[in-house]
C-alpha cells in the first residue's frame, strides 16, 4: 500500500519535467530560487537531514562563486568560475527534486507506474536498472572507505593532494565491484521478467493523494510564475 505523505509515481515525473524544463531554461534566476525552497522543503520532509545539509552546502557553494565572487576579483577566470557555478546551481536544484522523489518513490512502484503509461521496454529497463544501481553505487563507496580506514588508508581532504592515491585505493576498488554488481543485477533482471513483453502483476497500488494534488498546484504555480517574472534578467546583474 502506498503510504500518504509518498507522491504517486506519475506526478514525481511530472514534477521532475516541468522543474528541469524551468531551472534549466533561461528563466529568471528568481524561479531557481523558488525551487531551491521547494527542493529544501521537500528534502526535510523525507528526516534525511545530513543529506539535507550537504545539499545546501553545495548550493551555497555555487551561490558564492556566481554572486560573491565576480564582486571581489574581475578577471577571466574568475568569470569561468562564475558561469560555472550559475549552471552548476541550476543543476544541483534540480537534482534536489529528484534526490526527493528517488528516495520516495520505490523502484517497483515506478516500475509499475511507466508500465501503466505504456512507456516501451527500451526507456522502462534502462531507468529501472539506474534507479537500482546508483543507491548500490553509494553503498559500495562507503564500503570501500570503510574498509580503507580499517586499513590506516583514510583519505578525507588529502584526496585533493594526491588524487592518483584516491584513483588506485577508492575508484579501482569500486569500479571493480560495481562491474560484479551490475552483471549481479542484469542475471537478477532476466530472472525476474524485466524485459517481458507481456504484463507482469504488481503489489504496488498506484493512485492520486492530497500530496499529489497540492505537488500539482505547486506546479501550476512554478509555470505561471514565469510569466510574471520573465521581465526579470536570467543572470544576476545581466538584461532580460
Amino acid at each position: 500500500m502506498r503510504a500518504h505523505r509518498q507522491p504517486d509515481p506519475r506526478t514525481a515525473i511530472l514534477v521532475l519535467l516541468v522543474v528541469n524544463a524551468l531551472v534549466m531554461g533561461r528563466n529568471s534566476m528568481t524561479i531557481s530560487l523558488i525551487c531551491l525552497a521547494i527542493a529544501t522543503v521537500a528534502l526535510a520532509t523525507t528526516g534525511r537531514w545530513r543529506f539535507l545539509a550537504g545539499f545546501l552546502g553545495v548550493e551555497a557553494g555555487w551561490l558564492i562563486l556566481f554572486l560573491v565572487l565576480p564582486h571581489l576579483w574581475q578577471n577571466g577566470f574568475v568569470a569561468f568560475l562564475a558561469l560555472m557555478g550559475y549552471w552548476m546551481f541550476k543543476l544541483t536544484t534540480a537534482g534536489g527534486i529528484a534526490s526527493y522523489l528517488v528516495i520516495l518513490v520505490r523502484p517497483g512502484q515506478f516500475v509499475a507506474a511507466l508500465r501503466r503509461m505504456r512507456i516501451p521496454i527500451a526507456i522502462t529497463v534502462p531507468v529501472i536498472v539506474l534507479l537500482r544501481f546508483i543507491p548500490t553505487v553509494f553503498s559500495e563507496y562507503h564500503a570501500v572507505r570503510e574498509a580503507m580506514a580499517l586499513r590506516g588508508l583514510s583519505m578525507g581532504w588529502r584526496a585533493w593532494i594526491h588524487p592518483l592515491r584516491f584513483l588506485e585505493f577508492v575508484l579501482v576498488p569500486l569500479l571493480a565491484s560495481c562491474t560484479r554488481i551490475a552483471d549481479e543485477m542484469t542475471a537478477a533482471g532476466m530472472v525476474r521478467g524485466l524485459g517481458s513483453k507481456q504484463q507482469p502483476t504488481t503489489l504496488s497500488r498506484l493512485g492520486f493523494s492530497g500530496l499529489d494534488a497540492l505537488w500539482i498546484l505547486i506546479v501550476v504555480g512554478l509555470v505561471a510564475s514565469t510569466w510574471w517574472l520573465k521581465d526579470l534578467p536570467a543572470f544576476p546583474g545581466g538584461s532580460s
